[in-house]
């Protein structure tokens, strides 16, 4: 692994396979509430989600806030 996305995973704050929750996006397609599972990070710093309501896309943590959920 890269050191670049080694910094990169650490700044998301998450880990693949963390269910997160959106609180805040710009994408027309996601809205606050909406919940997924991290699948990736990127060594840009971009969080690849598939999204429970069926689709998969990528967030930039510095635009959409989110929070990371407990483990069930």
């Amino acid at each position: 692994m890269g050191a670049r996305l080694l910094a990169a995973r650490i700044a998301a704050g998450v880990r693949i396979g963390s269910v997160i929750e959106l609180v805040s996006d710009s994408d027309p397609e996601l809205r606050a509430g909406d919940r997924g599972v991290v699948r990736g990070i990127e060594a840009g710093g971009t969080v690849v989600v598939e999204w429970e309501r069926g689709f998969d896309r990528a967030i930039d943590p510095r635009q959409s806030a989110f929070r990371a959920l407990p483990a069930a």
